[in-house]
């Protein structure tokens, strides 16, 4: 089989909907789609369904494909998820604001973050408000210089035993979890023309929210220290 470098997969998953669709990397042209429905007494994640699913979708998926599906973006549309805000302020002396002191800021957020909600990963990072000199802005201006400045942040996150679960079941079939996202955050950014959530989670990905906060891993951080301003190391 080629090289997995033409296509993305993602799946989403409710208490009782599995769907998989895979795109073209470069265009996001449906390749392949499938979904399964199914009954469900309560609201729990059903995990069960999950690892059937993949288990009788996968290598015929991977056979029509001529190709390995080796990662997943995961959609998760369910209840279990907890949010968090957070608010930080910073002294800044009448000096333009700099990369390194909002980096510290959302640093220090990210970590307080994680005090908080111990046991749980964070799935989505936002700014929601920059408070400069007691006015407040939703994106950040550009060249300005401050006596002070805060930054309103919310946090979107889930228990490390479900995502360990999730790749538990993905290693079953050679597969690891890419990234997973909120199906109601991603949701929040519908419009008239565009519901496909599978669609907007590749824009979310992409950065479709210049105030979401990515938080990349040292291990596979090659380029610059920060290349684009909204990247955190974890």
């Amino acid at each position: 089989m080629d090289k997995n470098l033409e296509f993305d997969t993602y799946l989403f998953i409710s208490s009782n909907k599995i769907i998989i669709s895979i795109n073209n990397k470069k265009s996001f042209e449906t390749i392949y789609k499938k979904e399964k429905l199914f009954s469900n007494t309560n609201n729990n994640l059903p995990f069960e369904k999950f690892d059937e699913f993949l288990n009788d979708n996968i290598f015929l998926i991977e056979k029509e494909l001529k190709n390995f599906i080796k990662k997943i973006n995961l959609i998760v549309k369910s209840e279990i998820f907890f949010p968090l805000q957070i608010s930080l302020k910073q002294n800044n002396y009448d000096k333009m604001i700099s990369q390194q002191n909002l980096n510290y800021l959302l640093n220090e957020a990210k970590n307080q973050c994680k005090k908080s909600m111990q046991e749980k990963k964070i799935i989505h990072m936002i700014i929601d408000n920059y408070l400069i000199d007691n006015k407040n802005f939703t994106h950040l201006p550009e060249q300005i210089k401050c006596h002070s400045f805060s930054l309103d942040i919310s946090f979107i996150c889930l228990k490390l035993n479900v995502v360990e679960k999730f790749e538990q079941i993905l290693k079953k079939y050679q597969i690891s979890l890419n990234q997973i996202l909120d199906a109601k955050y991603i949701e929040s950014f519908f419009n008239e023309e565009d519901k496909d959530v599978f669609n907007m989670g590749n824009k979310i990905i992409n950065g479709f929210n210049s105030n979401e906060v990515k938080i990349i891993s040292k291990k596979i951080h090659k380029s610059g220290l920060f290349e684009r301003f909204f990247n955190l190391f974890s």
